[in-house]
């Protein structure tokens, strides 16, 4: 093969490019030419360029922002989710006393630990502490309100076969944060 020929032309200039490119070694040619030294020396500099570092601040920015927001937004999840137990537990409790009473109208309706069972909504005072932090400082606390609505409910038998029977049909709710409700619990119940 000639070497002036095209495919001679061609073959010199891609093992030419290839070397300069370090993707062959050019065998048995050591050029030791000024031009040749430049690009040795650049191909063996090391080192990290502005450009790159930031690229890798601005990738870590992007990993790193969603993985602190899931990791907040799990925590408050996890809050509220407690929240929301001690919520449901305290009202089955109110429950749970309620059917005790029987639908008597007890207590004196003053705060949450009556009983008071006529119709309407109770009690008067309807503060409850739903979740402490366990410190002397009550300004961090939760605190709801828990009330229970009572609607006295008649049921007859048209047929006459029973006697008429009164029951009372009980919503028991509990919203907190106190003075702005943003969430609540309730159990419905009937009491005879």
């Amino acid at each position: 093969m000639n070497a002036r020929s095209p495919r001679g032309l061609m073959r010199r200039a891609w093992a030419t490019a290839a070397h300069r490119l370090g993707l062959r070694e050019d065998r048995g040619h050591n050029r030791t030419g000024p031009r040749s030294r430049r690009i040795g020396r650049a191909r063996n500099q090391r080192g990290v360029t502005v450009i790159e570092i930031m690229v890798s601040v601005v990738v870590l920015a992007i990993v790193i922002a969603p993985m602190f927001d899931a990791f907040v937004r799990g925590r408050v999840m996890v809050a509220h989710r407690g929240e929301e137990r001690c919520a449901l537990r305290l009202v089955e409790r109110k429950v749970e006393q309620l059917l005790a009473a029987g639908g008597a109208m007890t207590g004196s309706d003053a705060d949450i630990t009556s009983t008071h069972m006529a119709a309407g909504t109770h009690p008067i005072n309807s503060t409850i502490t739903l979740i402490t932090r366990g410190d002397l400082d009550t300004s961090n606390d939760v605190i709801g309100d828990l009330t229970w609505d009572v609607t006295s409910v008649t049921w007859s038998d048209a047929g006459g076969s029973w006697d008429d029977a009164t029951y009372k049909h009980v919503v028991a709710k509990l919203a907190w944060p106190q003075g702005a409700h943003r969430d609540s619990v309730s159990v419905i119940t009937i009491i005879n």
